[in-house]
């Protein structure tokens, strides 16, 4: 019998198979372990609504991203009936804004059901807009110079919050309309303590027409998407509510969302939510997913029996609770460390150098990861302000992935503090969204930390000496000649040949033979390599006077690895290979040395980009 596939082998369908997410079977999981559920009823006060299938069943997840997760009957058509209350609740606060609404609507759970007849007296008002009482209130409000164009602007609101055209089930609608005589009572109460104005006739019909749009699973799940996206949906990218409006219209239903269960809910489950009596529930997590649950059969709070029990287990098993705790949120910190142990790309001369040994500890980097608010971007302030002995900071925000207005207002302030106390910051790797939210002038900031750390160099060299900076070298200065003699030093000399370069002149051409050493007297130079597969180039250092450059031309002549190019008006000592070659031959002992100071040299650098590793990993 040939042997059968290992354990650890996979087939070739295997493999080009695309493979499933966690989250689809733990869908299907769930909706296997309440699909034997027959407890509950259809709601039957609303006569079409007691001829619906109480059969269905359907569970939809959408992340904020817009990715959909399904099982069961996700798009079977429902009416969306209470759901509708939190989404036209958004629409007269943009309509109206929040305190004009407040003085009609309150916000605090009356802890009873859904449809019964009880105000808030002290305040002549509904006690919030999840009930009968408010939501009615809250239909009055919607704007539109005649009843089509208030149905219109309704509608609307709803197909940019599901992503989809939306339809009012006729059946259903007048079905309401027939038989609403509570809501009726209702309405007319109002009117008579003047909660609303208008005509009433026309508030209701608005208001049975909201209740009777068609709905389903799925399109409840994107609806509570959006919502968990600031009210922007997550594939259209249309914005249907101002985020302001969203954090509202969640506050109110995660204290009044679910009638007389508000509290048990949130208990339980601690999701934003709203349900229908048409057997439909839609659940919020900000900032992550909406949830859409539908089966028809109710339970005694007119909330679906399934739906309930299928968020509490999508909330146990998915941590969703808003409540819970998640432990200590992740440091605003990726890392921290000082410009002794990390130092820009720029060579220095060797006066420079020692300068920066000793100044080094007073360049300080710190760089932010993450989502930036509140409690993060204070607990780094802290760790910033705690730094000792720092002239200059650099905030490195190339990890940030979002930074809101608390959050920028804290580091603008960091910012003002450090320059009024006398020290440098420089901003490094902004994101163009952060830019603007921190809104700090131009001149802060740097393209990435390298250029930072270099500005922050200078900063402290001509504050501590100007002839550290560029200043111009003679042979003599250079650490590659340390070990030589004076009389040697002269036979080197009458080696070398003199050459300057103009500003933006190519002495070193990528892929040209090595074949000169330059000794660099005056000026700068830059190393730069071209980009892979893109235009452009990468800048590998900086060379100020005092050092050589082109090193490997001791070594024999292989391909030369970058350009260089003068940044300044540049003045060298060229060394060419041809005249090392006849150095060496007729005094050997120079030409030893002269290796062994480019092996030195090349070792120093080696142990300081070993030590800058040791630092970024540390």
């Amino acid at each position: 019998m040939a042997a059968g596939p290992s354990a650890n082998a996979a087939t070739r369908s295997d493999r080009t198979a695309p493979l499933e997410s966690p989250i689809q079977p733990l869908l299907r999981d769930i909706y296997a372990k309440f699909l034997d559920s027959r407890d509950g009823a259809v709601a039957t006060y609303i006569p079409e609504l007691s001829g619906v299938d109480p059969e269905q069943f359907g569970i939809a997840l959408v992340t904020a991203d817009g990715h959909l997760y399904e099982v069961g009957q996700t798009r079977a058509p429902f009416t969306i009936q209470s759901i509708s209350k939190p989404l036209v609740y958004g629409l007269v606060l943009q309509d109206h804004g929040r305190d004009a609404v407040l003085e009609r609507i309150g916000v605090e759970p009356s802890g009873e059901a859904f449809n019964e007849i009880r105000f808030d007296d002290d305040r002549n008002r509904p006690f919030n807009a999840m009930v009968n009482t408010g939501a009615i209130a809250a239909s009055s409000l919607i704007r539109g110079a005649e009843a089509a164009e208030r149905v219109t602007r309704m509608l609307d609101l709803f197909r940019a919050l599901s992503g989809e055209a939306v339809t009012i089930d006729e059946s259903v609608y007048r079905s309401e309309l027939a038989t609403g005589h509570r809501n009726r009572a209702i309405a007319y109460l109002e009117l008579n303590n003047g909660m609303i104005v208008g005509d009433v006739d026309t508030h209701l019909d608005l208001y049975y027409r909201q209740c009777s749009i068609l709905t389903s699973a799925a399109s409840l799940a994107f609806i509570a998407a959006t919502l968990a996206n600031g009210g922007v949906h997550p594939r259209t990218g249309e914005r249907a509510l101002a985020t302001k409006h969203v954090r509202d219209v969640l506050s109110v239903m995660t204290t009044c969302g679910m009638y007389d269960f508000a509290g048990e809910w949130e208990l339980r489950i601690g999701l934003p939510a709203k349900s229908g009596v048409g057997g439909g529930i839609m659940a919020v997590l900000p900032g992550q997913l909406g949830i859409g649950v539908f089966s028809p059969r109710l339970d005694a709070h007119g909330n679906s029996h399934r739906g309930i029990r299928v968020c509490e287990e999508l909330s146990d098993r998915l941590h969703l609770h808003l409540l819970a705790d998640r432990g200590r949120a992740r440091s605003a910190i990726r890392r921290s460390y000082r410009g002794s142990d990390i130092r820009s790309k720029r060579r220095r001369s060797q006066a420079a150098r020692l300068l920066l040994d000793r100044l080094g500890t007073e360049i300080a980097v710190v760089e932010l990861q993450g989502n930036l608010f509140f409690a993060n971007t204070e607990q780094a302030l802290r760790s910033v302000l705690e730094l000792a002995e720092v002239r200059c900071l650099v905030l490195a925000l190339g990890q940030v992935t979002a930074i809101d207005a608390v959050a920028a207002g804290l580091l603008r302030d960091l910012v003002d503090r450090l320059v009024t106390a006398g020290r440098m910051v420089r901003l490094a790797a902004v994101p163009a969204s952060a830019r603007k939210a921190l809104a700090i002038g131009p001149a802060f900031y740097e393209a990435d930390v390298t250029s930072a750390l270099e500005a922050c160099e200078d900063a402290l060299l001509q504050a501590e000496s100007e002839a550290a900076v560029g200043a111009a070298s003679h042979l003599e200065d250079f650490e590659i000649v340390e070990e030589l003699s004076p009389a040697e030093l002269e036979i080197l000399r009458g080696r070398l040949s003199r050459r300057a370069f103009r500003a933006g002149e190519t002495i070193i051409t990528e892929g040209s033979e090595a074949d000169s050493l330059y000794f660099l007297l005056e000026g700068t130079v830059d190393v730069c390599v071209a980009r892979v597969g893109e235009p452009g180039v990468t800048r590998l250092a900086a060379i100020d006077a005092g050092n050589v450059f082109g090193e490997v031309a001791l070594l024999g002549k292989p391909p030369r690895t970058a350009d260089v190019t003068a940044i300044t008006a540049a003045t060298v000592l060229e060394l060419t290979a041809a005249a090392f070659a006849a150095l060496s031959h007729k005094h050997p002992g120079i030409g030893a040395k002269l290796v062994i100071g480019v092996a030195r040299s090349l070792s120093v650098r080696l142990r300081r980009a070993n030590a800058a590793i040791q630092a970024l990993e540390g």
